[in-house]
C-alpha cells in the first residue's frame, strides 16, 4: 500500500458502498437486479434494465476481455505524468457489462482488442481499494 497517494480517490455512494467494501476484501462484486437479473456496472441506485430498486451483490468472476483500449503517452493530469505511458481499456466482463479500467503490468505494445484479462486489486490508502486489470498471460 502506497504512504502517500495523491490521485483522485472514488466516492463511495450509498448505491456503491458494498462494491468499495468489496474491494477492501479483494472481493470483485456487481449489482444483480432481483427482478430481471440484470447485472450493471458501474452501479446504479436502481436497475438499468427495469428500473427496479431490489438486487443483491454477487461476487464476480474478474475475468473478460478488453474491447477496446487506449495508452496515453503524453499530456495526461500531473499527477498521472510519472506513470506514464499506461493503457485504460473497456472491458467487457464474463458477467455482461462492460467497465473502464486501467490495465498493469503489461507494456503498451502487449495492448491487443480482444486480449484476456484478469482483476487484480490495489490498496492505495487504508481505506481504498482500487479495481484494475491485468493481461491473462
Amino acid at each position: 500500500m502506497s504512504t502517500e497517494y495523491n490521485k483522485p480517490l472514488p466516492v463511495p455512494q450509498k448505491w456503491s458502498r458494498e462494491f468499495w467494501k468489496g474491494t477492501k476484501d479483494h472481493k470483485f462484486l456487481l449489482k444483480k437486479c432481483k427482478d430481471c437479473g440484470n447485472i450493471d456496472h458501474p452501479p446504479y441506485y436502481y436497475c438499468t434494465e427495469c428500473m427496479s430498486l431490489e438486487h443483491e451483490w454477487v461476487e464476480a468472476s474478474g475475468k473478460g476481455t478488453i474491447y477496446t483500449y487506449s495508452t496515453t503517452y503524453m499530456g495526461a493530469p500531473p499527477v498521472f505524468t510519472k506513470e506514464q505511458p499506461f493503457t485504460l481499456a473497456m472491458i467487457d466482463l464474463e458477467e455482461g457489462p462492460r467497465m473502464l479500467s486501467r490495465i498493469v503490468d503489461a507494456l503498451p505494445e502487449e495492448m491487443k482488442i480482444g486480449a484476456d484479462v484478469e482483476v487484480v486489486f490495489e490498496d492505495v490508502t487504508e481505506d481504498t481499494t482500487l479495481v484494475m486489470f491485468r493481461l491473462v498471460k
